[in-house]
């Protein structure tokens, strides 16, 4: 054991990029890995990644309805439909992307396995927070699922829980153009069928901190509350593997991304047959 009571023989994985704002960051790829990582995950893993300019929309929305399909067409922006539940969120420059990938067996620490969508943005969040207060940001969660500072929103949860483990990731805007935020990601006034998960137009803020100094403040965070050391690593070859797989069969796919997601059965995959 350490000092911390971590066990040495029990390692986490943290994927991290190698620098903020300077990668070409593909927002197909990137969505098509977080399903890999989910699918294959049988520990723990972090992961704090970005996008370019893009529209994320939650797996049972309809885009028309919570974005400008046009505009984004028009301007090249593409829109995208993410595996996990939830509503829109901007990616894109001033935009960090956080992941947490739980297995079942995972249970020695204060963040562990959960079943309940609550207490997985309640957990999840937990070592958020402490990382942004020590970088000298005020912010608590909003339950269920975002994180406000006094100016606004600044982060946005989305999970996905099976019997294996459960995946929870979110935004965090730290630098972002909010106009530019609020033009991509105003939902239409529409009335919809309930069935559709609908996003609400809320005002949005940056948190002011020191992007690097955070990171390593969340991954040590997570360190304590999984009580795992975490080492950082990439992707191994079968989470590759499967990642392309999920890129090239669903996430470049139009139907897939901007159809009906309750016409999509046989293109919902393997993550949707975990329960």
């Amino acid at each position: 054991m350490t000092s911390m009571g971590r066990r040495e023989d029990e390692v986490g994985r943290a994927m991290l990029p190698p620098a903020i704002g300077k990668v070409d960051c593909e927002p197909a790829a990137n969505l098509a890995l977080e399903e890999a990582l989910f699918l294959r995950n049988e520990g723990f893993i972090a992961r704090v990644w970005e996008n370019s300019e893009s529209v994320i929309i939650g797996r049972a929305q309809l885009a028309s309805f919570e974005t400008d399909v046009a505009y984004c067409k028009a301007h090249e922006i593409p829109i995208l439909r993410r595996f996990t539940a939830g509503g829109t969120v901007y990616n894109g420059p001033g935009n960090l992307n956080w992941s947490l990938f739980v297995a079942r067996g995972l249970g020695s620490g204060t963040l562990r396995y959960e079943s309940s969508p609550h207490e997985i943005f309640r957990s999840s969040s937990r070592p958020l927070l402490y990382a942004l207060a020590a970088s000298g940001v005020e912010a608590w969660l909003d339950p269920p699922n975002r994180v406000l500072t006094k100016e606004g929103k600044i982060s946005g949860m989305a999970a996905y829980v099976s019997r294996r483990g459960f995946l929870c990731h979110g935004t965090l805007l730290v630098g972002a153009d909010l106009g530019r935020v609020k033009a991509l990601t105003t939902p239409s006034p529409e009335a919809l069928e309930r069935k559709y998960t609908r996003s609400r137009d809320v005002k949005t803020a940056n948190a002011p901190l020191d992007v690097d100094s955070f990171i390593h403040t969340f991954v040590r965070t997570l360190a304590d509350e999984t009580r795992l050391a975490i080492e950082t690593g990439s992707p191994d070859e079968s989470e590759r593997a499967l990642a392309d797989e999920l890129l090239a069969t669903r996430y470049r796919d139009e139907g897939w991304n901007l159809g009906d997601p309750f016409a999509l059965d046989e293109k919902l995959g393997p993550a949707a047959l975990v329960r």
